[in-house]
């Protein structure tokens, strides 16, 4: 299960690196979907995503507190969200950095870290529930 869960963390971490250096001109124009500062939610989901994976890592493979696994986290995220805008401003082609998209990978870091025991709970009480509880498959991937 260990190594499961760090090759989980490895894939999103290339997932958000692919996908933040997809060239500005092949994106889809927000303005078609129609939602105001739609890569700000989508940079908030990436990483709250990534949040999410890096706690369950660290809670299941480590006996750090509470508070140093979220302190890793959200040291985590910042790095890897600035390094990702860095790389935007310097060496992607047509793709900016921008400190709102670095606001908005934090804030979806720091709300994984403030949601992840709920989803948890929410997602073993499920789990234990008919149907899912005769799939035994389902907790050793989720």
């Amino acid at each position: 299960m260990g190594m499961n869960l760090f090759l989980r963390n490895i894939i999103w971490a290339i997932v958000i690196f692919v996908l933040c250096s997809i060239p500005g001109n092949s994106l889809p124009q927000t303005s078609m979907i129609g939602i105001p500062h739609f890569d700000k939610i989508v940079h908030f989901g990436l990483f709250f995503i990534m949040g999410i994976f890096l706690i369950a890592e660290l809670t299941y493979q480590t006996k750090l507190s509470r508070i140093s696994i979220a302190f890793i986290t959200f040291a985590l995220i910042t790095i890897y969200g600035g390094v990702i805008e860095v790389l935007q401003e310097n060496y992607f082609s047509n793709r900016s950095g921008d400190f709102w998209d670095l606001c908005a990978d934090v804030a979806g870091g720091i709300t994984s870290v403030f949601m992840f025991s709920y989803l948890k709970k929410q997602k073993d009480l499920l789990l234990n529930r008919k149907p899912f509880c005769n799939y035994p498959f389902l907790k050793k991937i989720l």
